[in-house]
């Protein structure tokens, strides 16, 4: 199932906005979005970073494992951000209205199809 395929099925599923793969350097694989202004290179591009920060922190601490998910939240915008394997990671923007399990769900069933797809 190609990757385009994928990230269609997860936004239609999880009520989003626009999904993206990208590599641990920011690039991206592929995307998919119901909008045109859009921008999620930038937003995946940032939201790595985040990703990255977090790692760190939770690798100080004995009690805590790797982090597969985040969600996070502002005034304007929603996004979940997950660990794909090999550095590579899947950022999603939700609906405002889309619960966020709802979207860490569909997302974690997208990151199975997307590693499946990556041998």
């Amino acid at each position: 199932m190609p990757f385009k395929k994928i990230l269609k099925d997860l936004v239609e599923r999880a009520g989003a906005t626009g999904a993206v793969i990208l590599d641990k350097d920011g690039e991206i694989l592929d995307q998919f979005s119901e909008q045109t202004n859009l921008e999620l290179d930038l937003i995946g591009a940032h939201h790595g970073v985040i990703l990255g920060i977090l790692k760190d922190a939770v690798s100080r601490h004995e009690d805590f494992s790797e982090i597969g998910s985040v969600s996070i939240s502002t005034d304007t915008m929603r996004l979940s951000i997950c660990v794909v394997k090999e550095g590579y990671y899947l950022v999603v923007t939700p609906g405002r209205k889309t619960p966020a399990g709802r979207t860490l769900l569909e997302s974690s069933r997208a990151v199975k199809l997307i590693e499946k797809e990556m041998g």
